[in-house]
């Protein structure tokens, strides 16, 4: 049998190319599997890579955040614990010009409990005169004018009356009637004693006289009535009942006028009424007895003694206040009629403290209370911490941090506070 050797051969090659068409699949099967391990290996390593230097930037971070903390801790125990580091502001020429900043003197002294409350000067009216005509009639002539110093008893003004003249007329003819009739009287009773005179005449003269002196009487009270005793004619002066100031004048030479006409008002100003408001939730603070000291508006550092004499017995329905009286000594006449200011009546005994300083000068700055100081160079102020104690309406005590003496802002603390704050948010923008 003849072995043909085609079949082998082909059934070689075919088995050759099958292999080699199977061996290039495998291969590349595992370099796609190795290649995609391969990726995703350098994925996870960059990304490793990248999760590493994003946690040492975030460590980095941290620790300048860990530093920055410590540092504002520092800050913070510096700032609010004992010995903490002042604050400096710095205003530039201008700002100081335009700023009205003022110092003032850290005083010695003592603080005492008080209440303010609104006051006025008013006139006594124990020593104030209303001077009025008591009969109608015609100013001839004035002589006081307003502000004019008079003494009691000095001629104000002269007036001419037709019923004054007619009274004075009518006292005179009661006085020569009474005298006619006194003297008929003492006849009759010499007659009488010597037997000549009947009884019945001497009480008929009796009776004549009395009716004489009677009308006299009658006429010269009406007189009184006019403000005079005697004298003839129809002129008469006004004069003053007390001595004082002529606070007001309503006459003029030529005018006619009546009793209801108030031609002079004048006032005895050496002591004057001070009147004081206090509020309906302070009146359980104020008693009779009170020391009392008087501001007024119109002169600024000047203050009047003295204590209360009267508390008023209800409130007022419209301002709802109760009114309290001081009377005040007044020499030099400054205590004018009508001026406000305000009473400082005082609610307790006084309490030992350092120092004294205008409540102005007390800001809180930083959650602590300080006071401005000036620096050593100009428009240089240093935030002092300072311990307070009682506050008035317009001082406060100063129990730690200053002595008395030491110069402080007193007016313009506020804008000084402005700028420093202004200074430190911009340091935080900085940042």
């Amino acid at each position: 049998m003849r072995y043909d050797v085609r079949v082998p051969l082909l059934l070689a090659l075919l088995a050759g190319q099958g292999c080699e068409s199977c061996a290039p699949e495998e291969h590349a099967g595992e370099s796609h599997a190795e290649h995609a391990g391969h990726d995703e290996h350098e994925g996870d390593e960059h990304a490793h890579e990248e999760h590493a230097d994003e946690g040492e930037s975030h460590a980095d971070e941290g620790e300048d955040h860990a530093d920055e903390g410590e540092d504002h801790a520092g800050e913070g125990e510096g700032g609010h614990g004992e010995g903490a580091e002042e604050q400096v502001a710095h205003l530039s020429p201008e700002a100081l010009r335009r700023s009205d900043i003022r110092l003032g003197t850290a005083e010695a002294g003592v603080l005492t409990g008080a209440l303010e409350v609104p006051a006025e000067v008013q006139l006594n009216p124990d020593r104030v005169a209303h001077v009025s005509p008591l009969v109608d009639g015609q100013l001839l002539s004035v002589e006081a004018t307003l502000g004019d110093e008079v003494e009691q008893g000095d001629r104000l003004a002269r007036l001419r009356s037709v019923e004054l003249g007619l009274a004075r007329a009518e006292l005179s003819r009661t006085t020569s009637l009474r005298a006619v009739a006194q003297q008929n009287r003492d006849r009759q009773r010499r007659l009488r004693t010597d037997g000549i005179s009947s009884e019945r005449s001497l009480l008929e003269a009796e009776l004549a006289y009395e009716q004489a002196d009677a009308e006299r009487a009658a006429a010269l009270s009406r007189l009184r009535v006019f403000g005079v005793r005697g004298g003839g004619g129809p002129d008469m002066n006004l004069e003053s009942p007390i001595g004082g100031l002529v606070v007001q004048r309503h006459a003029a030479r030529g005018e006619n006028v009546s009793p209801d006409d108030t031609l002079f008002i004048v006032a005895d100003v050496s002591r004057v009424w001070v009147i004081g408001r206090v509020y309906e939730q302070q009146v359980a603070q104020v008693a009779q007895g009170m020391e009392a000291m008087l501001t007024l508006n119109a002169y600024p550092g000047r203050s009047w003694t003295g204590t209360i004499d009267y508390i008023g017995a209800t409130l007022d329905e419209t301002t709802r206040t109760l009114p309290v009286r001081v009377e005040v000594e007044n020499p030099d006449g400054l205590l004018r009629p009508g001026l406000f200011g305000s009473l400082r009546l005082v609610s307790g005994e006084p309490t030992d403290s350092t120092v004294v300083v205008p409540l102005s000068a007390i800001q809180t700055y930083d959650n602590r209370t300080v006071v401005f100081v000036p620096g050593d160079e100009e428009g240089e102020f240093i935030a002092h911490p300072v311990t307070v104690g009682r506050e008035s309406a317009q001082q406060a005590e100063v129990l730690q941090g200053l002595e008395p003496g030491a110069r402080v802002v007193v007016d313009g603390a506020f804008v000084i506070k402005s700028e420093l704050m202004r200074g430190e948010l911009g340091h935080g923008h900085a940042h």
